[in-house]
């Protein structure tokens, strides 16, 4: 995804960055995410609060405690409602595996239970557990132009701390009034693409900082940048 950022030389800042409909989409994806899925793919650096505990804590919790091994998936990686719509995002964070439908054996529920989970190891009212006959398979969408959450074609503003608007010549104004920025030659633009790793690390930086556009594209130094480090 491209993104155009325009930043305040003299404070070290971004002031606000503009882009397409599919950077909007994905950062408006983030509040989709069930809180276990945020923490898989932010805790562990980010630290927020007693939810990285909580969630290290169910990583290292034996099974023998659960109920079943299906508790220990859905707490660790839970499913979205908006499962479909994030699919077609261009840049999609969460890699939580396609949503499956499992029912119990065939035949085994004579009282027809018609047990359905999310889960092959789910445990059905008649006691025996899912697994047996998988009954559906999600269909995996594929990016569209038309957008997801907002509709595509059209350019927005973002601001620091992420209050988005569309773009008009009234909005900058106000923003650059509202910031007490009247000298535009401290004002410098860059261009940049964002992927994944930076998507992952905005989503990080929203739950701990004001300034997250700053925090990841703009640091004060290059070793304080928020981008995540992924693996080859």
């Amino acid at each position: 995804m491209s993104l155009k950022l325009v930043v305040d030389k003299e404070k070290n800042r971004v002031v606000f960055a503009e882009s397409g409909s599919d950077f909007v989409d994905v950062l408006l994806s983030f509040l989709t995410m069930p809180i276990g899925t945020v923490m898989r793919l932010t805790g562990k650096e980010s630290k927020i609060g007693g939810m990285s505990t909580l969630y290290e804590s169910v990583e290292d919790l034996d099974l023998k405690l659960l109920q079943t091994e299906a508790c220990k998936k859905m707490l660790l990686k839970p499913t979205s409602a908006s499962e479909d719509h994030c699919r077609n995002l261009k840049v999609n964070v969460d890699d939580t595996e396609p949503t499956k439908y499992y029912s119990c054996s065939f035949g085994c529920c004579p009282e027809g239970h018609n047990y359905v989970s999310t889960s092959c190891n789910s445990q059905c009212l008649c006691g025996k557990f899912t697994g047996k006959m998988k009954i559906f398979d999600e269909n995996v969408g594929a990016y569209s132009n038309d957008g997801v959450f907002v509709k595509g074609n059209m350019r927005f503003i973002i601001r620091d701390h992420l209050e988005v608007h569309p773009v008009s010549m009234t909005s900058t104004f106000a923003l650059l009034n509202e910031l007490g920025i009247t000298d535009a030659s401290v004002l410098e633009e860059r261009s940049l693409n964002v992927g994944a790793a930076e998507a992952a690390s905005l989503l990080m930086a929203s739950l701990i900082s004001k300034t997250v556009l700053t925090d990841v594209f703009y640091p004060k130094k290059p070793e304080d940048s928020k981008i995540l480090k992924t693996e080859a």
